[in-house]
Order: C-alpha cells, then structure tokens, then sequence
C-alpha cells in the first residue's frame, strides 16, 4: 500500500517537499492551498480538519516556505491539531550521523548533512546542501537555506531564518526568530528578532 501524504503549501517549495517526499516513498495525496494554486490541491487550510477525518490521507507535512515563517509555525500547530501522523522527511541522498536526530515534520533535502550529536527539532527545513556541523541544536520551525554552514555547537532558535550561503562560527547562538541574511559571517550571537547582514555580520542598520 503506498503511503498518501498531504503537504500544507503548494507553492514553490510544496513542490520541492512533493519531490523530496516522492524520494522518500511517499505518494503526495494532494495539497492545501487557495484554489487554483495547482491541480492537486484538495481544499484550503481550513478544510484541513475535514481532509483529515475523510480522505485518503496517511500524514500530513508544511509546505510553506520562507516567505511565510509565522505562518509555517501556525500550520504545524493545526497539523497537529488534525491528529494527522507527521513525519520526518529526510533525502537519501543527505548525509547524516548515526547519532544525528530529526524530529516530526522536518524535513532534509538533498545533499545536506548533519554531523554527529545534531539535534533538528520540528518543523525545521534544511536545505540542500546545508552543513550543520557536531552538536549544533536546532529548534522548531527554524529555517536553514541552501548551502548554509553550521560550525560546531551552534544553537538556532524557535523560528530563526538562516539565509543562502551564510556561515555561522563555532558556539554562535542564532536568537529566536532572528535573521541571518544571505552570505553573512556571523562570529557572534545575534539577539532575538534581529536582522544581521554582511561580513562580517552586523544589525541592519548599524
């Protein structure tokens, strides 16, 4: 019996989880979205309870992407809600630690890796070609762009954004919901909610 997955977005990166989830084994079900967002989408988010309760369905992951942070926190949690099982996504073609750990509705694309003693909590996204070194703690719905580099024992907290190309030094802790712009340096902690940029990374604005 294949396994039916519903994704919550079907946006550009829905698409790009229905490809990392196809790889996965899994079938894509269908998507929530606005109507018209594409063919496959079944209803809208509010319907999610309904699609739940009477579709085919066998789990549910997000599919929002980053422009959309907040909101990829609030589907998780109505996700959560549909009792829907969530499942970890994670490519065959990312390298990971034995001793490396992926939580419920993470997702990890292709050639991504994840060193030893990682922790990847819920709803994170790693993009493809992201390194996150040893010991590096990684909260929910944290997002972690392509080709970013996680030095050792870096901590990102609740809902952070990690840009395109940045490197994070080793010990750093990304505060929650903060921002790391594209190809940024960051050699020291960035506070809760703010925006660095640049090399090396400094607040927007200063």
């Amino acid at each position: 019996m294949p396994r039916r997955l519903l994704i919550l977005g079907a946006g550009g990166h829905g698409r790009a989880v229905a490809d990392l989830a196809a790889a996965c084994d899994w079938t894509v079900a269908g998507f929530t979205d606005r109507p018209g967002a594409d063919p496959r989408v079944l209803g809208g988010d509010e319907d999610l309870p309904a699609l739940a309760r009477s579709a085919p369905i066998d789990a549910g992951v997000i599919g929002v992407g980053n422009s959309a942070l907040q909101r990829r926190a609030e589907l998780f949690d109505r996700l959560r809600e549909s009792r829907l099982p969530i499942p970890a996504l994670v490519h065959p073609r990312a390298t990971l630690s034995s001793s490396a750990r992926v939580s419920a509705g993470s997702v990890v694309f292709p050639a991504a890796v994840l060193g030893a003693g990682v922790t990847v909590a819920e709803n994170v996204v790693i993009y493809s070609g992201a390194v996150v070194e040893h010991d590096c703690r990684i909260a929910d719905h944290a997002y972690i762009s392509p080709g970013a580099i996680l030095s050792g024992a870096v901590v990102v907290e609740v809902g952070a954004f990690i840009g395109a190309g940045a490197v994070i030094l080793p010990g750093v802790t990304i505060g929650k919901h903060a921002v790391v712009g594209a190809g940024a340096v960051v050699l020291a902690d960035v506070l809760a909610g703010e925006t660095v940029a640049g090399v090396p990374a400094r607040p927007r604005g200063a």
